[in-house]
């Protein structure tokens, strides 16, 4: 079971988390800058401001690093800044690494879900390279798939220039791919009739997009399936006639959304073999 999934666990729970002092935004950043020029040598690391930053591979490649999702990561465990630190710098040497032209392993494709904010913002950034663009398609208001390619240590989000072969079979080459790597996926039941959807990758709330999963009539809850994103990490599900279910699950939906990785905190319900908001039926 993974650390996250222990942890929704605990707060579905109502566990307690002590508060510690923290590093401020800008002290992060130097200790983040630090370690990365450390680890990347031949890579010029530039602090751009609080909680950014700018990476220039010895290839000419510039990198934009928002270092928000790490500190918000940080201030959940204040005592290990070294073990988040290393671990988010090795996301960023992957992202250094990769040659923006290679050609993405497509056995290694997967569907992200991110916030339809989040791309947009994007987006927004790179107006002006067509070709620059994520690769992706709108799943509802709240939500967007992204394309991205699973590495060992992190993921890269693929662009509208790679190729991917079939686009229109981009999806259900993704879904499959998802599927082998999420090898042992588990239903981890929680308070007042919730469960957590567990597959052990990082990749739970891309579960949402497995149409056999909600269509297998294996998931026994009370009434129509109910189910949260609320963090990329996170899928946590109940039945719509579980009143007490379906509160604590608003609850604790709408407090991990704004944390690292936040998606959405809007509930969605199962009907007619897709997923509609819950508030709008």
């Amino acid at each position: 079971m993974s650390r996250f999934i222990v942890s929704i666990l605990a707060l579905l729970m109502l566990t307690g988390i002590a508060a510690a002092e923290n590093l401020s935004p800008r002290a992060f950043t130097d200790a983040f800058a630090a370690a990365a020029t450390a680890a990347m040598p031949s890579a010029k690391v530039t602090i751009a401001g609080d909680l950014h930053l700018e990476t220039r591979s010895a290839g000419g490649e510039t990198i934009t690093t928002d270092l928000r999702n790490a500190y918000e990561r940080y201030l959940g465990d204040p005592a290990h800044p070294e073990a988040v630190i290393k671990g988010y710098v090795g996301v960023l040497i992957d992202t250094v690494s990769v040659d923006a032209k290679a050609s993405p392993d497509r056995t290694r494709i997967v569907p992200v879900l991110k916030s339809t904010r989040w791309v947009e913002a994007v987006q927004q950034q790179r107006q002006g390279a067509p070709a620059a663009q994520l690769l992706m398609e709108r799943l509802n208001s709240e939500l967007t798939i992204v394309y991205a390619e699973d590495l060992p240590t992190s993921v890269r989000y693929l662009m509208m220039r790679d190729d991917v072969g079939d686009r229109s079979r981009l999806l259900d080459l993704a879904l499959a791919n998802l599927h082998r790597l999420l090898k042992d996926i588990k239903l981890r039941p929680a308070a007042d009739g919730i469960f957590l959807m567990d597959g052990g990758d990082g990749y739970n709330a891309s579960l949402l997009l497995a149409a056999d999963i909600w269509s297998s009539g294996e998931i026994k809850v009370d009434g129509d399936i109910v189910v949260a994103v609320p963090t990329k990490d996170a899928l946590l599900l109940t039945g719509s006639h579980n009143q007490t279910g379906v509160a604590r699950l608003r609850a604790v939906a709408a407090g991990l959304a704004r944390g690292p990785y936040g998606l959405t905190p809007v509930l969605f319900a199962y009907r007619g073999g897709k997923f509609v908001k819950l508030d709008e039926q």
